[in-house]
């Protein structure tokens, strides 16, 4: 009877040596972290029910694993055990291999069972590594500036370059990643990055037409001008209003200068020289860029509630102004025509005789109805960029004395004297012209001037101003001339700027005033024409070259191109870097390639299709001095 049991007894415990292997098999492969195993003893019982053989031994003998708790905090070297009591002679021991890491152990009554605890290895960090945030109070730093000139490009900053993360960039920034579904928090990560330079990120305008603008607090109606509505602010988009445009956004824009007071009159939607007038003198106001043109940070500011405000009217829309009227109107009209040579009486805001006489001999040169009336027409005309000064237009009263300072008096259509028949006559040698050589400057003159003006790179009008005069017959000019710089006033800055106008560097008013536009143009001037310092001074040799018929016009062909790269200095920088301002890619002529330059050749190239990177080689420089070059 003892052999028999002590027999079935190790027949027994062999058996549950290897349900031990399996069990520490099925420990190994399925551990489960001390803080998960259940403190429910009852569910851990092994019974004869879930062995996987029949015992031989009694029912009392039934092991139960009893998980011994691992200390809090799962240090490293305490492992969790199972206890399995044999209920038998304690003497008896065995010991097994188990799988690599498990240690199993039967001593007495118990079979312990120790499997590694492994290692907490932490998830890995998915933060934006540090080195690649931009963030506020960053500064000087190229990567800032190449994220704002891509927030630029795609509408959402509206100031420069600069390498400065401001509040600007930040606020930037946040609109950025609210209209492309980003955590709005500012700070420029690689996410942020990511869809910033796709090219699938969405622009602020198609930010805006996705999201309508909210209504906007209509602004009370001025105590000042009852008559005048308050304009609804409307959204601004890459919109560009101008001398010619018309519609129901002019209309919007003529209303909010109306209620600014800068501007006299009703609304009519027509874009003409009085509308131009008055965004002239809101820019310059507003300190911004000078050009009578109503662009996105035109239009932002005028209806932002920064706006500033005018007392006088600079210009009257659809409003008639005629003898026994009085008030600001008349008193901007009488200083308009004061400025312009044909009054000189006082600026009191009375439309008497005196006013009348001056904007009948206005009326005349411009070849309007002679009525002495300021309508829109005679306002518009007046308020315009061309309009002329008193003496300088038609009338005939050119003669072979009338040379001027400069050269040559400007001869245009209707003009009839000894000066027009030379002209024709030069014409003519050259085989631009065929007609009479009559002195009378007619039609068949004007399309031989605007023929001689397109081969010679000048400005195609037909006016044959004193640059266009200088190259036709070959001369040029030993006088000294005074320094002209901005601030100065006079006729002298008049010539200056018409020149100018011929040769393509000057768009502005030609009104005898030498301000931040005239500057520009003259530096333009002095880099194509390799004319030293470039400060927009236009001292004596300047002027000499300017004077002569050897002045290289901003449009003349030039297929000598010297490739400019990032740390370039010069003349050559300081003409690419004038036109890329004049298109709109660039704030500040430097005459250094430094990483804004690169910053604003980049957007240049992408927005011309061609090659991005930020090098201007000929490709790039032949797109730039084209007629073609697309602006910003």
């Amino acid at each position: 009877m003892n052999k028999h049991w002590t027999k079935g007894k190790r027949l027994w415990k062999g058996a549950a040596l290897a349900g031990t292997l399996g069990l520490c098999l099925t420990l190994s492969a399925c551990y489960i972290p001390p803080d998960e195993i259940s403190t429910d003893t009852q569910n851990m019982t092994i019974g004869s029910s879930n062995l996987p053989f029949d015992p031989i031994a009694s029912p009392t003998a039934t092991p139960t694993a009893t998980p011994t708790a691992t200390p809090a905090g799962g240090q490293a070297g305490v492992q969790p055990t199972i206890n399995w009591n044999w209920g038998d002679n304690p003497s008896e021991t065995a010991t097994v291999t188990p799988p690599q890491g498990v240690t199993v152990t039967i001593g007495g009554n118990t079979i312990t069972v120790v499997t590694p605890k492994p290692t907490n290895t932490p998830a890995p960090a998915t933060a934006t590594p540090a080195s690649t945030s931009l963030k506020k109070g960053m500064k000087g730093s190229q990567e800032v500036r190449a994220v704002q000139t891509r927030l630029k490009e795609l509408g959402y900053l509206k100031g420069s370059a600069d390498g400065d993360f401001g509040d600007a960039t930040e606020a930037a920034v946040i609109a950025f990643q609210k209209a492309n579904g980003l955590t709005a928090d500012g700070v420029v990560g690689k996410n942020t990055l990511a869809k910033l330079n796709s090219n699938n990120a969405v622009s602020a305008s198609a930010a805006a037409t996705a999201k309508p603008t909210a209504k906007p607090t209509a602004t009370p109606k001025p105590t000042a001008k009852p008559t005048a509505k308050p304009t609804a602010t409307p959204k601004v988009e890459n919109v560009y209003l101008e001398l010619g445009s018309s519609g129901a956004k002019v209309k919007t824009m003529q209303n909010r200068l109306i209620e600014l007071g800068w501007m006299d009159g009703k609304a009519d939607g027509e874009y003409g020289g009085a509308t131009e007038a008055s965004i002239r003198a809101f820019q310059k106001k507003a300190g911004l860029w000078v050009d009578g043109k109503a662009g996105p940070d035109t239009l932002s500011k005028l209806y932002s509630s920064s706006a500033p405000k005018s007392s006088s009217p600079v210009s009257s829309t659809g409003e008639t102004l005629r003898e026994g009227d009085n008030g600001d109107a008349v008193r901007t009209l009488q200083q308009r025509l004061k400025n312009l040579g044909y009054y000189t009486g006082s600026v009191d805001g009375d439309y008497g005789s005196g006013t009348v006489a001056a904007v009948k001999a206005f009326q005349r040169a411009y070849d309007i109805k002679e009525d002495g009336i300021a309508g829109s027409n005679t306002l518009n005309a007046l308020y315009s960029q061309d309009a002329p000064s008193a003496g300088s237009s038609s009338g005939g009263s050119s003669s072979s004395s009338d040379v001027s300072s400069t050269g040559y008096v400007t001869l245009r259509e209707g003009d009839k004297n000894s000066n027009v028949k030379k002209l024709q006559q030069a014409l003519k040698n050259l085989g631009y012209y065929s007609g009479s050589v009559d002195g009378s400057y007619g039609s068949g003159t004007v399309a031989a001037v605007e023929a001689f003006q397109k081969m010679n790179d000048l400005r195609v009008d037909g006016v044959a101003g004193p640059a266009t005069q200088r190259v036709l017959y070959g001369t040029s000019t030993s006088i000294t001339y005074a320094t002209l710089r901005e601030g100065d006033e006079g006729s002298a800055v008049t010539n200056l700027q018409y020149t100018l106008y011929e040769l393509g560097y000057y768009d502005g008013k030609v009104d005898g005033v030498y301000g931040a536009t005239t500057k520009d143009a003259v530096r333009a001037f002095q880099s194509r024409n390799k004319v030293d310092p470039v400060d927009g001074v236009a001292g004596n040799k300047t002027l000499q070259k300017l004077y002569s018929s050897s002045a290289i016009s901003a449009t003349a062909a030039n297929t000598e191109f010297k490739t400019l790269r990032e740390g370039d200095k010069g003349n050559d920088v300081v003409e690419m870097q004038d036109c890329l301002k004049q298109l709109g890619y660039l704030d500040e002529i430097t005459g250094v390639y430094d990483a804004t330059t690169t910053a604003a050749v980049k957007t240049f190239q992408r927005r011309n299709g061609l090659s991005v990177d930020g090098v201007a080689g000929s490709d790039t420089l032949k797109t730039l001095y084209s007629d073609s070059a697309k602006a910003y």
